[in-house]
């Protein structure tokens, strides 16, 4: 938290108090059965907070003095209220801690989510908070300010415990249904919860039904979350001219809708205008320099467009960054010793090897990475024996890790290869990904550049295109036989798939749905149907939101009640 301002002389000054011993009438207390959590740095301002919840009836109450501690309670309990300090420390706030939750799956619709700020900070809170939390809270402030809010904001989202189920377990459709009937009953709450179905919408890749919802709204009333929602349901459905006027539109009005620039960059860097996107991306890390896929998005730019310094700053800004978040990972390491290589610094990526080799001790993906960052240095030295013999190293730990290893830290190894001269064993991962991916265009762009960068662009081209092209053929030629009967046979193409490609989602999905005409067809199988569980449960640990995946959810609990078998609910 900030320090406290100058004129404040007490904790009072801050936080106004009530005499807690005054008797509260429990019955008429929103706050005496919820659930808080207090997040702040400073434990005087932790106990004024205390003090006050504790003044108007509030009797359960967790704290936390970092984002990391926050993180772990959230993922403990299920907290009705969390009030969060902006400023967390470390580079690191509480709209991007908001962020991370959310993205996480970490608190349910009905939490209420409020930043508390000083006067000083307030301008860009309110603006960055625009598509976010649910309220913020400037200091100083009393207790009854501080319950008027919460009784809004509880009252607000307690509309929304009747989709908390569902999205907790991952059940998006059946949370959309809900949205929709509170959208029909036409109560005071309508244009949240049509918020929340565009939202859902969105994150299960249904385009159609979000860009519907985007425009119903727009003409009762014009929102910036719904021309961002708009935008981004353009941009699902390759609308792209469309979705980039909306963004720069959204900007032009509220230049701290800081999401906007992270859509408009996408859309340059996917159109190969990787100035545009730096620029774009530059303005939003001076508005809010600690995001750190944005800055990592301006790093890998930066180093496309050969603006070394940039990209070294970016690089290790997203390094410093992930220090203090879950996205920590060894391959921001590797993009900063890359970034360094690039500009002849040696010596430079040498002292960053020597800090992913410190902060990774003991960890077999961490040592990994330290070998290939480890091979690429000796490439550039000049002792291509050494960097031949570590790369051996990494090829054998590759091969051993790679079922868990991110796209990125894959093609870090594969750049590897290339750069070496050894082209089939870069060919080998790189293949592997696009069959792995064959769906992820982000990815399959970001493959483009890597060909691009080590000279191999046609011939990347030509593997991505026609790797590509098998897995649609082999879906085409399944689908084939399960229209004409031949449920064996598409089980059995969709198994040897599934073991040639084993994080291929559609695969999985498509073996599961194929599994289970069959036994819509032909009653019960065990063994199939323990595959097809074993299946789906991986799928919502990996990609929860896939649109398939949530038909499948939905006809797969059909199933198993037809058959009488609850024990096999998913």
């Amino acid at each position: 938290m900030s320090a406290l301002p100058p004129e404040s002389t007490s904790l009072q000054s801050l936080v106004g108090q009530r005499d807690p011993r005054e008797p509260r009438n429990d019955y008429q207390n929103p706050f005496a059965k919820r659930l808080f959590l207090v997040i702040d740095s400073v434990p005087e301002m932790q106990r004024a907070l205390a003090m006050t919840l504790a003044s108007f009836g509030a009797e359960k109450v967790e704290y936390a003095s970092k984002a990391a501690d926050a993180l772990a309670k959230m993922s403990r309990f299920e907290f009705d209220v969390v009030l969060c300090d902006y400023d967390l420390g470390n580079g690191y706030d509480g709209l991007y801690l908001f962020e991370e939750v959310k993205e996480r799956n970490l608190i349910k619709q009905s939490c209420v989510f409020m930043i508390v700020t000083g006067e000083r900070r307030a301008q860009r809170v309110i603006s960055a908070a625009e598509l976010g939390p649910d309220d913020y809270l400037l200091k100083p402030f009393t207790g009854e300010v501080l319950a008027g809010r919460l009784e809004r904001a509880i009252r607000r989202r307690e509309a929304f415990r009747a989709v908390d189920e569902a999205i907790m377990r991952h059940e998006y459709l059946a949370a959309i249904d809900t949205c929709s009937r509170k959208i029909a009953e036409k109560g005071e709450f309508a244009l949240d919860f049509m918020k929340l179905k565009g939202s859902l919408a969105l994150r299960i890749g249904d385009y159609d039904t979000a860009r519907t919802l985007y425009m119903s709204v727009l003409r009762l009333k014009t929102v910036p979350w719904a021309k961002m929602g708009l935008a981004k349901s353009l941009t699902g459905l390759k609308q792209y001219d469309e979705a980039r006027m909306l963004f720069e539109e959204v900007l032009a009005e509220n230049d701290r809708v800081m999401e906007a620039y992270d859509w408009l960059a996408k859309l340059y860097r996917s159109n190969h205008a990787l100035e545009a996107a730096q620029q774009t991306l530059q303005t939003a890390t001076r508005l809010s320099p600690v995001v750190l896929r944005r800055q990592k998005q301006l790093a890998e730019v930066a180093l496309l467009n050969k603006d070394l310094d940039t990209a070294e700053s970016a690089s290790r800004e997203t390094l410093e960054i992930a220090k203090y978040t879950w996205h920590r990972h060894p391959i921001h390491y590797a993009l900063l010793a890359r970034v360094q290589l690039a500009r002849g610094e040696t010596g430079s990526a040498t002292r960053t090897l020597a800090s992913l080799r410190r902060d990774y001790r003991y960890n077999e993906t961490g040592e990994w990475m330290a070998t290939v960052v480890d091979s690429q240095i000796a490439q550039q030295s000049g002792n291509r024996q050494r960097a031949a013999q570590l790369l051996s190293e990494a090829e054998k730990g590759f091969d051993r890790l790679a079922e868990d290893l991110p796209p990125e830290a894959q093609m870090e190894f594969a750049r590897t290869c290339y750069q070496q001269g050894r082209s089939d064993s870069g060919d080998r991962v790189m293949r592997d990904l696009v069959r792995n991916h064959h769906d992820d265009e982000a990815l399959l762009s970001s493959m483009g550049d890597l060909f691009d960068e080590v000279g191999r662009g046609e011939n990347g081209r030509q593997l991505i295109a026609e790797n590509v092209q098998s897995l649609v053929e082999l879906n085409n030629r399944a689908v084939r036989e399960a229209q004409a009967g031949q449920l064996e046979a598409a089980i059995d193409r969709f198994l040897k798939a599934h073991e040639e490609m084993p994080a291929n989602l559609q695969v999985m999905l498509n073996l599961v749905n194929a599994i289970m005409a069959y036994v819509h067809q032909n009653g019960w199988h065990e063994s199939h149907m323990r595959r097809a569980q074993e299946l789906l449960v991986r799928v919502r640990e990996q990609a929860p939101t896939n649109n398939k995946f949530q038909k499948l959810l939905q006809a797969w609990r059909l199933l198993v009640e037809k058959f009488g078998r609850p024990q096999w609910m998913v």
